[in-house]
């Protein structure tokens, strides 16, 4: 008799220093009904929902952030640290935007201004995948919306890129080795996140539906391929 597998525990930090992403935490959960989320804010309110979670994370999502990676601010250290840990220990993570450029770093690579004038990027962006992975195949088109400044501009060894756009070379990564992967678009970006960053996207045909689908085959490779 086959014992049931337990829910597989997907843990999203959310490095919000301002407003917390509630609404795309809350998309991200109905888009992964397999898995069992769990929501933490280490920048507004410290470690302790990391430290303290009852069912250890399987997988982590490391949102966007209004912070740089290099502002070496209180909560960066220990958030930086426990993050480390669980890559040493071979968790599934997926880095967003500011969680794109945390692992790029973290891991031994570049993050710089796309711009000197440190211009944002904000609305909508056209990207290609170059290479085969969870979200299809290479050649595989999308939009996302974006809103950053700072860019991946060096790889950490043994990561490579696996989307690229006219604007920005480094779209998103992935490790050769390890089962981490970082883009910059927002996938899991909803209309309060279009307010708050204030994108509007009103003439836009269903500008979430990329993202959402992206979201969905990271859940179903997570599935496929959890730990035992």
């Amino acid at each position: 008799m086959n014992t049931p597998l337990r829910p597989l525990h997907l843990a999203v930090i959310d490095p919000a220093v301002r407003v917390p992403e509630l609404d795309n935490f809350n998309r991200l959960v109905l888009v992964s009904p397999e898995l069992r989320l769990s929501y933490h804010l280490p920048a507004l309110f410290g470690m302790s929902s990391l430290l303290k979670v009852p069912q250890l994370p399987d997988a982590l999502v490391i949102f966007g952030s209004g912070a740089s990676v290099y502002d070496g601010l209180p909560w960066q250290e220990p958030l930086n640290s426990w993050i480390l840990d669980r890559l040493a220990e071979g968790l599934p993570t997926l880095g967003i935007c500011y969680g794109h450029q945390l692992l790029a770093h973290l891991l031994g690579g570049r993050v710089a201004f796309a711009h000197p004038d440190q211009e944002k990027y904000r609305g909508m962006r056209p990207f290609t995948f170059t290479e085969r992975g969870f979200w299809g195949e290479a050649g595989t088109q999308g939009r996302m919306v974006v809103s950053h400044r700072e860019i991946v501009v060096e790889l950490p060894p043994d990561c490579y890129t696996v989307a690229s756009s006219p604007l920005v070379e480094v779209e998103a990564f992935a490790h050769r080795q390890l089962p981490i992967w970082g883009i910059q678009a927002h996938p899991e970006a909803g209309p309060d996140f279009l307010e708050s960053q204030a994108i509007d996207l009103s003439t836009e045909e269903r500008p979430f539906a990329c993202g959402q689908d992206f979201l969905r085959r990271f859940a179903q490779h997570l599935l496929q391929h959890r730990i035992q």
